[in-house]
């Protein structure tokens, strides 16, 4: 493992740790701010991965910095309500298309796994529905970035994405626990 490695791998742990806490906040708009920054440091991550060797880490890359700017239209579509319309949308999902047709030209398969993953988690948080959020996310999206993990071995992207799973079934246990109190 070389300097440029290790150093996405620390950039993965700073991502991990942010998309973790976000799935135990009720509030859709923390749980935004805190993707946000996870995606800001899970694009680092895969980019000192990239640089550092492994070329199909630009596909977890590139899909990160649409997931951020996604993610920041979602949080300032609360005072701009016109980039909440199926345009903007469109256009980020052709984005994805486009970067998924790049990956598929390029013979990486595996990279294609956060272009799914993506895909769903753009829909699911275009709802603003931190239910279904975290239902795709347990469902599709964890899943697809795991597998996309280990074959890119990275090591914060496989438990993350493990945690991730973890976090949002102890969310689901909490929310049991307090509606058979309450």
């Amino acid at each position: 493992m070389n300097a440029l490695t290790i150093t996405g791998q620390i950039m993965g742990f700073v991502a991990m740790a942010l998309i973790v806490l976000s799935f135990q906040f009720k509030n859709s708009r923390m749980l935004f701010a805190l993707q946000v920054g996870s995606c800001s440091f899970f694009l680092l991550h895969y980019l000192f991965l990239g640089i550092g060797g492994d070329a199909g880490a630009f596909s977890g890359m590139a899909q990160n910095a649409l997931g951020l700017v996604f993610r920041v239209v979602i949080m300032l579509s609360a005072k701009f309500p016109r980039l909440k319309s199926p345009v903007v949308l469109s256009i980020i999902g052709a984005a994805m298309a486009v970067l998924a047709v790049f990956t598929v030209s390029s013979g990486d398969i595996v990279a294609l796994l956060p272009v799914v993953g993506n895909f769903l988690c753009l829909g699911s948080m275009w709802t603003e529905n931190s239910n279904v959020i975290r239902i795709a996310q347990l469902t599709v999206v964890s899943p697809t970035w795991l597998v996309y993990g280990i074959f890119r071995f990275s090591i914060a992207g496989m438990i993350v994405e493990s945690f991730n799973i973890i976090s949002i079934a102890v969310y689901y246990i909490r929310q049991a626990l307090v509606r058979r109190r309450g």
